[in-house]
């Protein structure tokens, strides 16, 4: 018997393609806890029937690694969500996500459904390239997800969070059994916090920690020293999104992110997350630094997706260029700067977070080597190679280093 016990507990990696179902395998109790009797007579039960041996394999998983009990976690929209076995079938319709489960060590074999811009992330999503895409947050094919078979589907807790309820609610409808979880997993305010949810979610806790210690030490970096710096003494900044003359209010990701930098965001009292502004109201707020966002929209180049250097300058000359810009302290002591998405936008937005703080303090930073720190996370965490930071363009004008 307790060479059966062994031998399928050690079986339990060997994933069945079948959706899971609510409650705990083998508890024929119904009180929530799986006992080891009620697991021996589950290994019996499957060696007669091999229909029963998935259920086997998750209660031997559920009974060595979660204590026999059920998974409760509170996820980023507040709620609390019960896990009752492991995952086999999971649909991730927001790259941030899918993006921190690769960094904290996840196997994303089990990733069976993406959203279309993960499939449009060829460079950095690779392996995805053949998986199925189920559509958007904003456009979602449920037809799709639930042809999946998914026992888990990821989305935003507070990005488009109609948008996400409306989801969540409609899969409660269809899908009943699936597990919706939400996480936005690009906020510097809960980001930390949801790297160790996750890890403990998906069983990854030594790489959560791995990965928390590394996304940790690169912000202290940071932080650490702009403390020092006087409030009324802080670099005035305009940060201009991909959309020209919309920038960001406080409550926004890109204003943490600022501040977090050590910069003062001379729009950050307006009203709304990402205010249109009068382009005399920018003149009239003398930005000691410039920084513009590309990536999307009309500036969709560069990144992870490739650009030549050439349109890179070409935008940076018309920004400088703008009508009554040259007055501007920033433009006066060259002070202007672009920085894609790609490493302001998602989970390694601490690249850029350390690439604003070199230029709003190149005194205080002049050690600090975001390009270094970008290479280490690609290939440590991303399983990507190093040569994708020097092969492409995430700024301009480039580091000096």
């Amino acid at each position: 018997m307790k060479l059966l016990f062994m031998v399928l507990a050690a079986a339990v990696c060997l994933m069945i393609v079948l959706p899971a179902s609510a409650g705990l395998p083998g508890d024929a109790s119904g009180n929530d806890h799986l006992e080891k009797q009620e697991l021996v007579s589950m290994i019996l039960s499957a060696l007669k029937d091999s229909t029963t041996l998935q259920d086997a394999r998750d209660a031997a998983y559920v009974y060595s690694n979660w204590n026999g009990s059920p998974k409760k976690i509170i996820d980023s929209s507040g709620k609390e969500r019960v896990i009752w076995r492991p995952f086999h079938r999971i649909v991730v319709m927001n790259s941030e996500t899918l993006e921190t489960m690769r960094s904290i060590g996840y196997d994303t074999s089990t990733v069976v459904g993406v959203d279309k811009y993960t499939l449009k992330a060829t460079a950095f999503f690779p392996e995805f390239k053949n998986t199925p895409g189920i559509g958007s947050i904003w456009a979602p094919d449920y037809e799709k997800i639930v042809s999946l078979q998914p026992d888990a589907v990821f989305v935003y807790a507070e990005i488009s969070r109609s948008s996400c309820d409306e989801i969540e609610e409609n899969l409660a409808k269809t899908s009943p059994g699936v597990t919706v979880l939400r996480f936005d997993c690009y906020l510097p305010e809960s980001y930390p916090g949801e790297i160790g949810i996750l890890g403990d979610l998906l069983d990854c806790q030594e790489g959560g920690r791995e990965f928390l210690e590394f996304y940790t030490s690169n912000i202290d970096t940071v932080t650490s020293r702009v403390a020092a710096v006087p409030e009324n003494e802080r670099i005035k900044v305009y940060f201009e999104t991909w959309n020209d003359y919309k920038t960001c209010a406080a409550g926004s990701g890109y204003d943490q992110k600022i501040r977090m930098a050590g910069g003062s965001n001379i729009f950050g009292n307006e009203a709304g997350e990402y205010p249109e502004l009068d382009p005399e109201a920018v003149l009239a707020s003398s930005p000691e630094a410039v920084i513009k966002l590309v990536g999307s929209m009309k500036y969709t180049f560069g990144g992870y997706n490739g650009g030549e250097e050439e349109i890179f300058r070409q935008t940076h000359d018309a920004l400088v260029s703008r009508k009554g810009w040259k007055s501007l302290p920033a433009v006066r002591d060259n002070r202007t700067y672009l920085i894609h998405t790609d490493i302001l936008g998602g989970p390694h937005f601490f690249v850029g977070v350390q690439y604003m703080a070199r230029w709003f303090y190149p005194d205080r930073f002049s050690d600090l080597d975001p390009v270094c720190v970008h290479a280490e996370y690609l290939t440590r965490f991303q399983g990507l190679p190093a040569s994708i930071v020097e092969d492409e363009i995430f700024v301009y004008p480039r580091l000096r280093r």
